[in-house]
């Protein structure tokens, strides 16, 4: 595992920090082609609309706690605990598929988001779409990452200027302290994700 601790000196000043590599690119790139995938499969089956993402209206593929993206949350636990120095319990994933004019108001998070990571899957076109976190810019590479203490810091996107067939795909994976006051949303509160996170088959 990589040596962590000037990741870890900055969270803890910050509360946000950005960590470059967090996954490696060709796994972010996969990651990014199965999201089109799926999110279009989605879409012709029409289990998915097109733009039923109410924090982020427009957006294609928003959706909570897909397996392949709960597999992530399970393999960075012990990557999040390295930076952050605690001890961590994952809650839960989300992953959005961005397109030209979407726009993230400004927000924090609900509790079970307190340790957050936003993962910059790929893209497909020059366009960098910038994330902000308490006042900080983030222009994302493949793999790149932002982990930042989503319920406490505001963190929002603004308008979306790619090209009419620009995508971006970003997935985020959120944690809570095991030993804080949140512990209580471990797993999201799901007794089959703590069962398959801890049991090994």
């Amino acid at each position: 595992m990589l040596d962590h601790r000037c990741h870890r000196e900055i969270f803890q000043k910050q509360g946000q920090v950005l960590v470059q590599g967090f996954i490696p690119k060709d796994v972010a790139r996969f990651l990014f082609e199965y999201l089109r995938f799926s999110t279009h499969a989605h879409l012709l089956s029409g289990q998915l609309g097109g733009g039923d993402d109410t924090q982020v209206p427009g957006s294609f593929g928003a959706r909570y706690g897909d397996m392949v993206f709960d597999v992530l949350l399970k393999l960075c636990r012990q990557k999040m605990e390295a930076i952050t120095g605690l001890d961590l319990y994952p809650t839960y994933t989300y992953c959005r598929l961005y397109k030209q004019g979407n726009i993230l108001h400004r927000h924090t998070d609900k509790p079970q988001s307190e340790f957050g990571v936003s993962i910059k899957l790929s893209d497909t076109g020059d366009y960098n779409w910038p994330l902000w976190v308490a006042g900080n810019g983030y222009a994302l590479e493949d793999g790149d990452a932002v982990i930042y203490r989503g319920s406490e810091l505001e963190h929002w996107r603004d308008v979306c200027e790619g090209s009419e067939e620009y995508r971006m795909g970003q997935v985020f994976l959120f944690y809570v302290h095991q030993h804080g006051h949140y512990a209580d949303y471990r797993y999201d509160k799901r007794e089959d994700l703590e069962i398959i996170c801890n049991r090994e088959i």
